[in-house]
């Protein structure tokens, strides 16, 4: 099965289970075969507006940024890519603090890496980027970059993380 499809599909039952149990709870009161029914129909269409809503939009964003085959590693909001370069940690977080958009992002030291914060955006509830030293052969630096939404139960985010990935690479890898 196609990525595109699972996360239609996944969408779908992750907005319409959770609306029908709030129709029918908040109904209690009324339980019958009609209202039951009404719930049914009134929960799969939801259901189906919100992933086409939502998975069109986010597939839409993906293509723009350049993304043009659709995978299960990319159309997750869990993105994570190794990279290698000649900079220590030092240099990496002096490279950081240089770039306008990551300056702006709250920066914390962690034991093998670096570990930032997105604020709030119209897009999503914010990000955590780790940047975390793998192994370090001659001078030769290999980090791990992982970004994921502040908020577990997110569903899509427009493509939010996987920017996040390639405009620290491109910074790392002075591409910008």
């Amino acid at each position: 099965m196609k990525a595109i499809t699972k996360l239609y599909i996944k969408t779908f039952l992750l907005t319409a289970i959770p609306y029908f149990s709030l129709m029918t709870l908040f109904g209690f009161d009324e339980i019958s075969k009609t209202i039951i029914l009404k719930n049914i129909t009134a929960s799969l269409f939801f259901g189906i507006f919100m992933s086409l809503i939502l998975v069109s939009f986010h597939w839409y964003k993906l293509k723009k940024d350049g993304v043009k085959n659709i995978t299960d590693e990319n159309i997750g909001v869990n993105q994570t890519k190794k990279i290698e370069t000649k900079l220590n940690k030092e240099q990496l977080i002096q490279k950081l603090k240089l770039d306008p958009t990551i300056r702006k992002m709250k920066m914390t030291e962690i034991e093998n890496g670096v570990l930032l914060k997105t604020g709030m955006t119209m897009k999503s509830w914010g990000e955590e980027i780790k940047i975390i030293l793998k192994s370090n052969k001659e001078n030769n630096f290999e980090y791990q970059l992982s970004s994921s939404p502040k908020l577990k139960t997110t569903i899509v985010d427009y493509g939010k993380n996987l920017e996040n990935i390639n405009k620290i690479e491109s910074v790392i890898k002075n591409i910008a």
